[in-house]
């Protein structure tokens, strides 16, 4: 009977919300120091906002660091996070902090949200069962920004901030009102950069990667065992490029270099492929020679309505009239038309062939006219030999 009490005083005391807080006046710096539980008491458990800074004196001068752990449920390996955070301030600045930064240095990222002001810093457990501490790291200068207990605590989710960050962590810069994400890397180990990524440059981009006397290798390579690189963009039209491929570029992609840059290859947002342009006219545009082993080009309807019963073939002396005056065959472009627009490589085939079995049919009726003209010879001579 005594083990199942003690038992279930265990059970109960694991299960009850945190809600203790430790008095600050005998903490020294750099002891965790408890602002309170993560959430509140039955029955909706309802996790809890604390004021963890503030300004609390216009005069005052500081370069501070803090950090805060978030210690949820023990049970859960994603539950917890700890924080750095860094928060300056000018004594002439009156009213608001200069510059603050937070970031995630160890556990989950999104274990804490953080809801950002100008002249404060609220903060919040994502996960319940469990404590929200902090510690002073350093205070450089005079007076500090810290609240202190209750540290206005609430189940009421503060309004009015100037931004929040519930994982990726933020800089601050308050003389300018501007706020920078950072990157971060998650419970599960994922890296996501927030900025713009740079491999052997300072980058102008969102990915920006340049090698310099890479004569023996690539300077990048992606691999992947089913699937290879994807690249998309977002309602893409004539004037965007999805993908482009430029020899003597800069190498950081900005100037423009002597002799200037030559285009390779680009697919426009529009579909169209350019090779050695970048303003392909067609899906595929290819400024140079084209050399390949086979060439399909699929075809709706062919020239063989030249032998159909119905089908009027000219007559040749139609024929010359017509080269006579435009100085080219009947169905074919002229030599201007061809220079102006191009040709067709389907069209101009059935064409051809067109007038190639026009001219078999010609043939066949030359042919049939000197068979009946020996005949007619023949017959002449045969009579003639018998006068």
């Amino acid at each position: 009977m005594r083990i199942s009490l003690a038992l279930c005083c265990i059970m109960t005391f694991f299960l009850m919300p945190v809600t203790a807080t430790y008095a600050t006046s005998n903490a020294a710096p750099g002891d965790w120091i408890t602002m309170g539980g993560t959430n509140g008491p039955a029955p909706d458990y309802s996790l809890y906002y604390y004021k963890l800074m503030q300004v609390n004196a216009d005069s005052n001068r500081y370069s501070g660091i803090y950090e805060v752990n978030i210690s949820a449920d023990a049970n859960y390996f994603n539950m917890q996070g700890t924080y750095r955070i860094r928060v300056d301030k000018f004594e002439k600045t009156p009213g608001r902090f200069d510059g603050l930064e937070i970031k995630c240095i160890s556990g989950n990222p999104g274990a804490a949200t953080f809801y950002v002001y100008n002249n404060a810093l609220w903060v919040r457990a994502n996960f319940q069962w469990g404590l929200v501490t902090y510690r002073t790291v350093g205070e450089f200068g005079q007076g500090t920004p810290l609240n202190s207990y209750p540290y206005n605590q609430t189940t009421t989710t503060p309004t009015g901030y100037l931004t929040t960050t519930a994982s990726s962590g933020v800089k601050c810069d308050f003389d300018n009102n501007k706020f920078y994400p950072l990157s971060y890397e998650d419970v599960y180990g994922n890296v996501t950069v927030s900025g713009k990524l740079g491999a052997g440059t300072v980058p102008a981009y969102a990915l920006h990667t340049a090698a310099r006397g890479n004569t023996g290798g690539a300077a990048a390579y992606l691999w992947g065992e089913y699937y290879g690189v994807g690249i998309g963009t977002q309602n893409g039209s004539a004037s965007t490029y999805s993908f482009t491929v430029i020899n003597n570029a800069a190498a950081d992609a900005t100037a423009t270099v002597p002799g200037g840059t030559t285009p390779l290859f680009c697919v426009r947002g529009d579909g169209n492929v350019g090779i050695g342009t970048f303003v392909p006219q067609a899906k595929l545009a290819v400024n140079g020679d084209l050399v390949a082993k086979k060439v399909r080009v699929t075809q709706a309807g062919w020239a063989d309505f030249v032998f159909h019963p119905d089908y009027q073939l000219p007559g040749l002396q139609q024929v010359e009239e017509y080269i006579t005056l435009h100085r080219h065959l009947p169905d074919i472009p002229a030599a201007a038309e061809v220079e102006k627009e191009g040709l067709d490589v389907a069209e101009m085939s059935k064409k051809m062939m067109q007038k190639i079995e026009e001219l078999t049919l010609y043939i066949i009726l030359q042919d049939k006219k000197i068979n009946e003209l020996t005949k007619e010879v023949k017959a002449q001579a045969k009579g003639n030999a018998q006068l």
